[in-house]
């Protein structure tokens, strides 16, 4: 999950930097205390990417060779700061060898000696705590053999971040990146010789960010599942840390940590994923399943309405889908037009899908992920569900008309399990309400799916006269479903089915009924630590709307299966 870049007011960055001059002048103590386990997890493969010089974030290239991560410019404000995030150190602590540790260190003593007295544009109190956290996780690796010069050194700079960080936590909006500080600053005080007085006030800090922040079930307002994740094992981070030390644990975080687990788990794909809603990735199934244990909530029977989504599972087939409105506030800026969007997982494969955030490849990719077209969604004359409002600078582009309702109820049956959810996003618009059907039977071998258009009262139904009478051969319906990358599709030869294959070889079909024309159309799959994104293929049904109500139906079956699994 990428986040803007958070710029600094030359007033703010003067006066973080005469903060860190009334911290370097405290004379702070220097030293560990203790190193915590780390919390965060890299990719191996990414290190040796960064030891070969090569750094690739945010959509980017960077080619340092054996120069320091800090030779050359960034190529973008995000490009920056992920760098000065330090998420990369993960990475390289993930591959662990002499070369690895070497580059971290160097490049970790190059940023002290470039930026550390509040230069650059690393300082925002939400970068700053993200990082303390990677030095702090990683400390055992980054000082491990260094001189005690260079220790003392990398000491010092935790110590005056960390003195930092406590007077401008508070300068954060909520969210993930107050969360971020407030823990870094946990983190700090119990591993950082003299930074004990800190831990009172940032425990009280962070369980009142816990009420206010984490609802009552377990979710937050982004609706931002990789975001709950990342604040999950942020506080399960804390909950080990002071157990590490014998400090009791707020009851408020243990409590937040119990409620959230549950939705986190109701959220998951078969292969451990994350779906990907409203701004987030699929995240990472080795840093769930790593916060979940250390969390201690015992599994339990996956959550319906967590956050706002409906589950349906039967068998290894499992449907995740937004039946509710887009987020409010600034989420508003991140939020998609998803609503009664759905991704289906088979096991661990991975089949619809949505397309993901952009906005590690540009504004214009940003956009475009949070448009309804990007979703397993219907859009009407290629309107999204939610329009949006005009670009604000820095914040971007806001969800604006949004459905104001969006009901969804859930019935059982001896035959399977069925999802209704509907919504009034087209109803100011075109005067139409879209109602989405899904129905997965008990064998868990096949969807069948519903979408119906309808106007639901007389000046509605003038609406939509009058808008068809304006433009009737524009005035039609588009049903998108993106498929996952390692999905092979083909158009059959008799035009009005789809034959999907997936990648351990199982066989599905997907078919329609009705007056719809069924196309096979190109796709996009963002991701992140990628140069651009993957292309894919999404199976589209369009048709013009010519009555009050018009229905599409179309399923999903299990054609065959890998003989090899089967035997």
């Amino acid at each position: 999950m990428k986040k803007r870049p958070h710029r600094l007011s030359w007033i703010t960055q003067l006066k973080y930097r005469w903060l860190l001059r009334r911290a370097v002048w405290s004379k702070p103590a220097i030293g560990l205390v203790t190193a915590p386990e780390p919390w965060t997890i890299g990719d191996f493969e990414r290190g040796q990417q960064l030891v070969s010089g090569k750094v690739l974030i945010t959509g980017h290239m960077m080619d340092v060779g054996e120069n320091s991560i800090w030779s050359q410019s960034p190529q973008s404000e995000l490009f920056a700061t992920e760098l000065q995030g330090f998420g990369w150190l993960d990475d390289l602590a993930a591959l662990g060898d002499q070369a690895a540790k070497y580059k971290a260190q160097s490049w970790v003593l190059d940023w002290i000696s470039g930026f550390g007295m509040g230069k650059g544009p690393g300082w925002s109190a939400d970068l700053t705590g993200r990082r303390l956290i990677r030095w702090i996780n990683h400390s055992s690796f980054l000082l491990n053999r260094l001189s005690k010069a260079r220790q003392g050194k990398v000491c010092h700079s935790m110590a005056i971040q960390t003195l930092l960080l406590a007077k401008s936590w508070r300068q954060l909006q909520p969210g993930r990146a107050r969360f971020e500080a407030l823990c870094a600053l946990v983190g700090a005080a119990q591993s950082l010789i003299g930074m004990g007085s800190l831990m009172a006030p940032a425990l009280s800090a962070l369980a009142l960010e816990c009420k206010t922040q984490i609802d009552v079930d377990g979710g937050i307002t982004s609706r931002n599942p990789e975001e709950l994740l990342k604040i999950f094992g942020l506080l399960t981070w804390v909950k080990h840390t002071l157990g590490q030390s014998n400090t009791p644990i707020p009851e408020v975080l243990a409590t937040t940590i119990t409620t959230i687990a549950p939705v986190l788990r109701s959220l998951r794909h078969g292969d451990g994923t994350l779906a990907r809603f409203h701004g987030g990735g699929q995240g990472s199934e080795h840093m769930l399943d790593q916060a979940l244990a250390v969390s201690g909530v015992r599994p339990s029977i996956p959550q319906d309405g967590a956050m706002g989504f409906s589950r349906l599972n039967a068998g290894a087939t499992s449907l995740i889908v937004d039946a509710a409105p887009p987020p409010l506030g600034l989420s508003k800026f991140e939020g998609h037009a998803s609503t009664c969007a759905f991704e289906l997982s088979v096991g661990r494969n991975r089949v619809i899908v949505n397309c993901g955030s952009g906005l590690s490849f540009g504004e214009d990719w940003h956009l475009a992920g949070r448009s309804t077209a990007s979703h397993a969604a219907l859009g009407i004359d290629g309107q999204s569900s939610s329009r949006f409002g005009p670009a604000k600078k820095g914040k971007g582009r806001m969800l604006k008309d949004a459905p104001t309702i969006v009901m969804a109820q859930k019935t059982r049956a001896v035959d399977g399990v069925r999802l209704q959810v509907n919504h009034n996003g087209y109803q100011n618009s075109h005067g139409l309400v879209h109602a989405r059907t899904l129905d997965l039977p008990v064998d868990s071998k096949g969807l069948v799916g519903e979408d119906v258009l309808y106007a639901p009262d007389t000046q509605d139904v003038q609406r939509f006269k009058a808008i068809q009478a304006k433009s009737p051969e524009t005035f039609r319906y588009t049903a998108r479903f993106h498929l996952h990358p390692d999905v092979e599709a083909s158009l059959e030869s008799d035009g009005a089915s789809v034959s999907l294959t997936l990648i351990n070889g199982d066989v599905w079909v997907f078919r329609h009924r009705g007056f719809s024309q069924l196309y096979l159309e190109e796709s996009v799959y963002f991701e992140n630590f990628r140069l651009y994104p993957r292309p894919t293929a999404q199976i589209v049904l369009t048709s013009e709307i010519k009555e009050i109500t018009t229905r599409v139906r179309w399923s999903l079956a299990k054609a065959s299966e890998n003989p090899q699994k089967a035997a």
